[in-house]
C-alpha cells in the first residue's frame, strides 16, 4: 500500500492528498531527525508587534524541506508569496499565495518549497519577548532538543 490512498477536493477546489495513518508524528520525528544532521538553509525571520498580537512571518528559499515545531495555540497562516506542498493533520495541501488559513492546536507541518515562499504567521499575546513567545506557542520536538544540545557541545557551550 502506498502513503497516498486517495485526491480529495477541498471547500475551494484546491486538490489535496490524503495520506495514510502511516505518517505519524514518529515518522515526522525521524525524518526532523535526519534533515537536522543536513547543511541548514538560512531562513530569514522578522518579528512584528502590534497590541495584543505577534506576527512571525518567514521566508523559505524554493527547493527546501521545512519541518515546523507543534503549535500549542491557534493562529492564522498568511502565505504572502510562493508555493509550497504542506503535510499537515496527514493531507497534504497545495498552498500557493496568497492563501490564509487557521491552524489549530497540536499541528506540525511538513513544507516542501516549490517557489520562495513568504509565510506569516499571526498569534494572539500580549507577550513580546521571543524566548517566552517561544514557550508560550510552540513545542519543540526532541530531535530537535538534541540536535540543538549537539551543536552546542560542539560549539564549546553548555548544552
Amino acid at each position: 500500500m502506498t502513503a497516498v490512498e486517495s485526491i480529495a477536493m477541498t471547500c475551494d477546489d484546491e486538490p489535496k492528498l490524503v495520506v495514510n495513518n502511516s505518517v505519524t508524528p514518529a515518522l515526522i520525528e525521524k525524518l526532523e531527525y535526519a534533515l537536522l544532521h543536513d547543511p541548514q538553509v538560512d531562513c530569514p525571520l522578522k518579528h512584528t508587534f502590534a497590541p495584543g498580537v505577534y506576527l512571525r512571518e518567514i521566508t523559505m528559499p524554493a527547493g527546501t524541506f521545512i519541518i515546523g515545531h507543534e503549535h500549542k495555540t491557534e493562529h492564522a497562516n498568511v502565505v504572502l508569496s510562493g508555493h509550497a506542498r504542506v503535510l499537515m493533520d496527514g493531507i497534504v495541501h497545495d498552498i500557493i499565495a496568497p492563501c490564509m488559513f487557521i491552524s489549530q492546536p497540536g499541528v506540525r507541518k511538513v513544507l516542501y518549497i516549490l517557489e520562495e515562499c513568504r509565510w506569516m504567521t499571526v498569534h494572539p499575546t500580549h507577550t513580546t519577548d521571543l524566548e517566552q513567545l517561544e514557550a508560550e506557542l510552540i513545542i519543540k520536538s526532541e530531535s530537535f532538543m538534541l540536535h540543538e544540545s549537539e551543536k552546542q557541545k560542539l560549539l564549546g557551550g553548555a548544552p
